[in-house]
């Protein structure tokens, strides 16, 4: 007989088959029936603890979780959830910080050498049944061009190195990251400003809060290169999307590649969706095979910590528990 109910409120993988061996002995796992946007109605008020990827778990949702001890996620962002009731509930979240590092920074850095290689217009060009080399130019060499980094964390760092290590020149900013963190990376931090000015290639790797909602904005997009590229594998809303389409429909800066939206998926008469400046993905930096198993087992290992009376990994409302 387990002892614990666990309630998965979105997924889209085949089974449960990870979370229930992660789980097994101590808890049952069951997914709620419904769509994500009636999760809070949902919830069973006993729930033990929760496994959320996509679904917003707001502060109505989260007041009515009188037995819950954890809410985990299978990813790295945290901003469907309100922390803040969390905290007053005794409830952790946690996320899993890394499980993606190596796949978003690759997805990155694939978007910006497409783009800087022009392989999007020839693609589109070739694919129309023309044969002209001139559609795509001009392609500069990376090792004449300066990349950008926003948000100094771990994909951003490793974004930084991939691209140094091709030949390009990196510059980052960061509010919370200072000099001595970084003295071991190719590296020169700016502030944001400063990179807009002097980035031939900027990649968005914040997470998403207060401070950077809308930080490309109509003021950051003149300010930028007028061949500048944007690559955003991140978090859709740190653009705004009518002051990108704007900078693009003007010629303001050379074209975007972008994983993630505002709103996903974006509505099919998107004109970014098919903008011949903009390669898009649907919103899959974070996948391989192997990412997806990792963020299921951890997110997983997670809860049986915090079942067990540990203080759970990953701890994101480390200060508010504590408090």
């Amino acid at each position: 007989m387990v002892d614990y109910h666990i309630v998965v409120t979105d997924h889209d993988f085949d089974d449960l088959a990870i979370e229930r061996t992660v789980l097994d002995g101590i808890a049952e796992v069951r997914t709620l029936a419904a769509d994500v946007g009636d999760v809070g109605r949902q919830l069973p008020d006993s729930v033990d603890g929760i496994l959320n990827l996509r679904a917003e778990l707001d502060r109505s949702a989260i007041g009515s979780l009188d037995e819950c001890k954890i809410i985990a996620r299978y990813g790295i962002g945290v901003d469907n959830v309100a922390l803040d009731a969390a905290s007053e509930k005794g409830i952790y979240v946690t996320n899993v910080p890394d499980y993606c590092l190596e796949e978003v920074a690759t997805h990155a850095l694939g978007m910006a050498l497409a783009l800087a290689r022009s392989l999007h217009r020839y693609d589109r060009s070739v694919a129309g049944g023309e044969w002209d080399r001139d559609v795509g130019t001009p392609i500069h060499r990376l090792s004449t061009r300066t990349v950008g980094v926003v948000g100094f964390g771990g994909i951003g760092r490793a974004f930084g190195e991939r691209a140094a290590a091709l030949g390009a020149d990196v510059i980052a900013h960061d509010p919370y990251v200072d000099e001595e963190e970084v003295v071991d990376y190719d590296v020169t931090l700016l502030g944001f400003e400063e990179l807009l000015d002097g980035a031939d290639i900027i990649s968005v790797h914040s997470p998403l809060t207060d401070s950077t909602r809308r930080l490309f904005d109509e003021d950051a997009f003149h300010r930028m290169r007028d061949d500048a590229y944007l690559i955003n594998a991140s978090r859709g809303a740190i653009v705004d999307r009518v002051a990108l389409l704007d900078a693009l429909e003007a010629g303001k800066i050379g074209g975007a590649g972008l994983d993630v939206f505002p709103t996903e998926p974006p509505a099919a008469d998107d004109p970014i969706r098919d903008h011949e400046a903009v390669l898009t993905t649907p919103h899959v930096g974070w996948y391989s095979e192997e990412a997806n198993v990792e963020r299921r087992r951890a997110a997983a290992r997670c809860v049986r910590q915090a079942l067990e009376g540990d203080r759970p990994s990953n701890l994101v409302n480390e200060d508010a528990v504590d408090g």
